[in-house]
This record gives C-alpha cells, sequence and structure tokens, in this order.
C-alpha cells in the first residue's frame, strides 16, 4: 500500500516543477490530513524545495545518467527519497527506500532503478563530501540550492561570506508570527488567551503587535482567532505599515491590498476611525480582504476591485503600495519561487512598478505621506524604482525620514538614504523594503 503523504507530497512536487505554485496545493492537501500527515506532507515538499539542487547532485554522483535526465516522477520520488535518508533522522532509511519504491511501481515505472540508486546512496553517504568548484558562485548555488544567477547578484553586493549566511539562513523554516489585533485586544491579553490553550508564544523583538507562535494546537483551533484577536503577518510586514503612521479620520488608499494584512493594520492604527480604500485587481483575492476585514473588525477599509496603475477615484492623504513584486524577500516561505523566478523579469516587474507608483502618487493630497514597499531584495525594484520616480517627478516629492513611525528597536532598519530594509541585515525577518516620500504642498 502506498504511503499517502508520500504520495502527495510527489504529486505537489511534480506540479511545482510544471510550473504550479507549492502553496495552493498544500492549502488544499493539508485539509484532508491528521496534524501528524500534515505535518510530514509539508516537510517533505518545502524539504525538497529547499534543498533540490544539492539533492540532485548528491543523487548524480550515484547515477549512471543525471537524474534530471530522467522524468518528472522518478527524479522527485529521488528526491523524496534522498531527502528522507539525508535530512530526516526520524525516518530509518528503509522506510524512505521502500516507499520510494513502491511510489516508483506506481508512477515512475522505474522502480528497479529507484531501489538500487537509493541503496547505493545509504551504503556509501559517508563517502559523500560537500559540493565544490573553483567557481564559488556555483559551489554556493549547489550547496545551498539557490539559482546561479540570484546566487552571483548577492555575492557581487555582499561578498561570499555574507551570501553564504544569507542562503543558510534561507533554507531554514520561516517562524510563525502573528499581529495583535489591538482593536479588540492587547499582546499581553492574546499571549494569555493563547497560552490558555496550549500555544506557547514570545514576543517579537520589533513590533510592539506581534507573537512568535512557538508551538500550537492549530492557529484556527483557538478561541482568539474566532474572536478575530490576531492575524498571521511576518514582523517585517508589521513594520511597513508603521512606515506610513497613519492616522485617526484620514483618508488611506492601500493599492495591491490582499489578502488585507496591512489594510487591518493601517485600520488598527488609525483606530478604526477614517476610510481605507482597498484595492485589487483580482475578483477572487478580494473575498480574502472581506474576509480579514470582517473577523478582525475593521469596518473602515473599502474593498475595491481596480487596476492600481489605473485607480483614478478620490484624493488621499496617505498612500501605501505595496507593490507586486520578484518575492525574492520571502523565499524562505516560498522555496518553490527559486525555481520559477528569473533574473530578465526583475525590469519587466520595476516597469509595473513604476506604472503603479506613478498613478498612485497622483491621487496623494499636497503635503501627504506615500509609502512604497516591496517583499523583494534586488535594486531595480527598490532603489531604481524610487530613483526613477523621484527624477522624473521633479521636486514635487521627496523622500522623508520615516524613523519616526517605528518602534525604537527598528529605527536601526532604516539606513542613511532613509530607505527601510530587513535583507540582508535582520534574517530573523523576511526580506521587506520601504520607502516614504512626502508631496510637496
Amino acid at each position: 500500500m502506498i504511503d499517502k503523504p508520500r504520495e502527495k507530497a510527489l504529486e505537489i512536487l511534480a506540479h511545482v516543477e510544471e510550473g504550479g505554485f507549492a502553496d495552493s496545493y498544500l492549502d488544499q492537501a493539508r485539509r484532508h490530513f491528521d496534524s501528524r500527515d500534515s505535518a510530514f506532507l509539508l516537510e517533505l515538499v518545502f524539504g525538497v524545495l529547499r534543498h533540490r539542487a544539492r539533492l540532485d547532485w548528491t543523487l548524480d554522483q550515484f547515477s549512471a545518467q543525471p537524474v534530471a535526465q530522467t522524468d518528472v516522477r522518478t527524479r522527485n520520488i529521488l528526491r523524496l527519497g534522498a531527502y528522507q535518508m539525508l535530512f530526516l533522522n526520524k525516518v530509518p532509511v528503509s522506510a524512505a527506500v521502500n516507499t520510494s519504491t513502491e511510489l516508483a511501481k506506481e508512477y515512475g515505472r522505474k522502480s528497479g532503478y529507484v531501489n538500487g540508486l537509493l541503496r547505493n546512496l545509504d551504503r556509501r553517504k559517508k563517502e559523500i563530501a560537500e559540493p565544490s568548484s573553483p567557481d564559488p558562485i556555483k559551489r554556493l548555488s549547489i550547496l545551498h540550492s539557490h539559482p546561479a544567477w540570484l546566487v552571483r547578484r548577492w555575492v557581487a553586493r555582499f561578498g561570499p561570506e555574507r551570501t553564504e549566511a544569507v542562503l543558510r539562513e534561507n533554507n531554514l523554516p520561516a517562524p510563525l508570527i502573528i499581529r495583535t489585533n489591538t482593536l479588540r485586544t492587547t499582546r499581553d491579553a492574546l499571549k494569555a488567551s493563547l497560552e490558555s490553550e496550549g500555544a506557547a508564544a514570545a514576543a517579537t523583538k520589533y513590533s510592539p503587535a506581534g507573537l512568535e507562535i512557538v508551538s500550537s494546537p492549530g492557529l484556527q483551533s483557538l478561541s482568539a482567532y474566532h474572536k478575530g484577536w490576531f492575524l498571521v503577518q511576518d514582523e517585517a510586514a508589521q513594520l511597513v505599515g508603521m512606515l506610513l503612521a497613519p492616522r485617526p479620520d484620514e483618508t488611506v488608499l492601500d493599492a495591491c491590498a490582499a489578502p488585507g494584512g496591512k489594510a487591518t493594520h493601517l485600520a488598527e492604527l488609525m483606530k478604526n476611525r477614517g476610510r481605507i480604500v482597498a484595492i485589487e485587481s483580482d475578483a477572487a483575492r478580494i473575498g480574502r480582504i472581506e474576509e480579514n476585514r470582517e473577523r478582525l473588525g475593521a469596518s473602515i477599509i473599502e474593498p475595491v476591485r481596480a487596476d492600481a496603475a489605473r485607480f483614478r477615484e478620490g484624493a488621499f492623504d496617505k498612500v501605501l503600495i505595496d507593490a507586486p513584486c520578484s518575492g525574492l524577500g520571502v523565499l524562505r516561505r516560498h522555496p518553490d519561487g527559486r525555481w520559477h523566478k528569473k533574473e530578465d523579469a526583475l525590469r519587466e516587474r520595476a516597469k509595473a512598478q513604476q506604472s503603479i507608483l506613478k498613478n498612485c502618487s497622483s491621487l496623494l493630497k499636497p503635503g501627504g505621506a506615500l509609502v512604497y514597499a516591496t517583499c523583494t531584495t534586488e535594486p531595480e525594484e527598490n532603489e531604481g524604482v524610487i530613483a526613477e520616480f523621484l527624477g522624473k517627478a521633479e521636486g514635487r516629492f521627496t523622500i522623508d525620514d520615516p524613523r519616526p513611525g517605528l518602534p525604537e528597536a527598528a529605527r536601526k532598519l532604516v539606513d542613511d538614504r532613509g530607505f527601510f530594509r530587513t535583507f540582508p541585515g535582520e534574517p530573523g525577518m523576511d526580506g521587506f523594503f520601504g520607502a516614504r516620500m512626502i508631496k510637496a504642498r
């Protein structure tokens, strides 16, 4: 009988390699497993994706042909088996080999090849050395399973030692962070509620509303979730809302707002007084904004389906542009992204970001503040976008110091140009960039 979590992991990995996204498949699949098998499924899928290049390099040492030349099912069966053998100490080698062989009988049709290769790997795994190459980019790319083009960029900016530390951090599981809904409770009261129901939580270092969930019986099973006392949101994303520093009774535009995490945070900072227009171009994602608005009681949010590059309705005291980007700052949360993203897409992203920034900035009232933010690491989408925008603005916008809106501990995350960034200096958070600008009166 085929092991169900491993079978589902194989299905998801094959979909990802054919262009799909792991998160959506995992969200659907995990509903059909108990907590133990659900956690194992997540470990298998994310583990293989985080270490895929290293796994392929290792398997190639024992295969007559590169595993990349076999079919998509067979190579992912091999990756699953090798990941369990090399990275999961609690899984017996016999279980890893036998379940992989059974999967190959059903899907890969190369069970002898799979069985023989994995058994050979087990016999000789003490002989495996770390990848070596005279090219440091290639070595780091294989060792830490990141695309060579991205490693090359980071080595050029940060040097090989700092880059290797970042790559290593990227392969660790991301912390689970929640934001207290201050419209309904306090962080201390939320923490006490969580702990009374078997969860363990710790206060975040920078955000005064954040808690790191160390363990829990399942967030959606907790009464605090159903009361709307919190929302899952990384600490860096929480700080982005604070960069804007909205006040009660202001009118705010949140461009590219789904799923509503930052919009609901803005409502909390505004004490649910004023108006937030939350625009989103994807009709299906509008529902996520509405769902979070209702659960958290952020009634001042008005979801609107619109294109942020063309929306023309209203004048706003504050504008937040959480721009669509390459997402290179959140690869630890979305490890499949490293295998989908291409370097030449950065310039195309930047063009779209410029269009959104140009349009939404025109809706800002004189003297108003605008925050441009991304969860990417690359200058083309960050400093480059800001430089081009300011050049064309001809003095109508200036960079503003965002530190007064941040908690004191987070002010060190703003550089001498006034740019907020959490990459690579703060590996405990997602990689975000933010710039606060003021429109001339």
